[in-house]
């Protein structure tokens, strides 16, 4: 990775904080008890009759019709008790289910520019943690990236084009977000400073295993279209076949252990660097995804102190 570019990552993410989180309280509350100034903080409202509880999903950046971003921990807390005060609970009796802590970046080009390090951060955390709703989506018509995620039943982490699903109404072009899920009992605190610092430091010792992996399914993929009889291949070569999964392809190491697992590969080392030489591929390091989880921590201590 360039060192620029890798040393910019930490200015270009520059709006971090928690966008939604859900729960649960005691009381009886419908949308008629909320005051005008608060109702469109509050997306859902629903009392389970059965279980004696009003469900809350809340958005405190929401400013009327329009949202932004509350920086700063101690704000947000304090937007908090305002919502919850004016229907009569205290912030310490909502318990939270889910919380989402988002870092973003104001400039348009920054999904572009960091979607394959956050991809590789994000299969880095599924291979740690052996996720399995894995998703890669792209838009109808034009097939421009859209996002990259991954889920299961305690967690989420995407990164998307803000600017795209905004329609570029949101001060946000490019979000890497962290979910935290069945986190009853827990504090957003430890969930965002404790459990995914945990996730992270993980996730970054899954470098090579990633490396791996990818490897593994492309040589697959690539076989299996080999294989075929010509009017039905997918790829008219194997440089249009590594042009297509590039995204997966983090290190000059990884193309050398995939394409000589080609026959038609004589030289995998020459090939790798012609390759390279010839088209647009960014090659990452295990200091680069080192140095970034350090960024994504630091930013967040930066949130919860403020």
């Amino acid at each position: 990775m360039n060192i620029q570019k890798r040393n910019e990552y930490e200015k270009k993410m520059t709006l971090n904080g928690i966008d939604t989180l859900s729960g649960y309280v005691s009381q009886k509350i419908s949308e008629n008890d909320m005051k005008n100034g608060v109702k469109c903080n509050v997306n859902q409202c629903n009392y389970q009759i059965a279980k004696e509880r009003t469900y809350l999903l809340i958005n405190p950046n929401k400013q009327g019709k329009s949202e932004k971003l509350i920086t700063r921990y101690s704000e947000f807390v304090e937007k908090m008790e305002f919502i919850l005060n004016s229907v009569g609970v205290d912030l310490n009796d909502y318990d939270v289910i889910r919380a989402d802590f988002c870092f973003n970046s104001t400039d348009p080009s920054s999904y572009n520019s960091y979607q394959k390090l956050h991809r590789l951060l994000i299969s880095c955390l599924a291979k740690a943690y052996k996720y399995k709703n894995c998703y890669v989506s792209c838009d109808l018509w034009d097939f421009e990236r859209l996002s990259v995620a991954i889920k299961k039943d305690d967690s989420e982490i995407e990164n998307y084009n803000k600017s795209r699903q905004s329609d570029s109404k949101d001060e946000s072009a490019n979000r890497l977000e962290l979910r935290s899920k069945r986190m009853s009992g827990t504090t957003i605190e430890d969930q965002f400073m404790d459990k995914w610092f945990d996730r992270l430091d993980k996730a970054k010792k899954c470098f090579d295993e990633v490396q791996k992996e990818s490897n593994k399914h492309l040589e697959k993929l690539y076989k299996q279209d080999l294989a075929k009889p010509p009017k039905e291949r997918n790829y008219l070569s194997l440089n249009a076949f590594l042009l297509q999964y590039k995204e997966a392809i983090y290190t000059r190491k990884q193309m050398i252990d995939l394409i000589s697992r080609f026959d038609e590969v004589k030289t995998p080392t020459k090939k790798a660097d012609k390759f390279k030489e010839n088209h647009r591929i960014e090659y990452f390091s295990q200091k680069d995804l080192d140095y970034i989880i350090a960024i994504l921590k630091k930013k967040t201590e930066e949130y919860f102190n403020s």
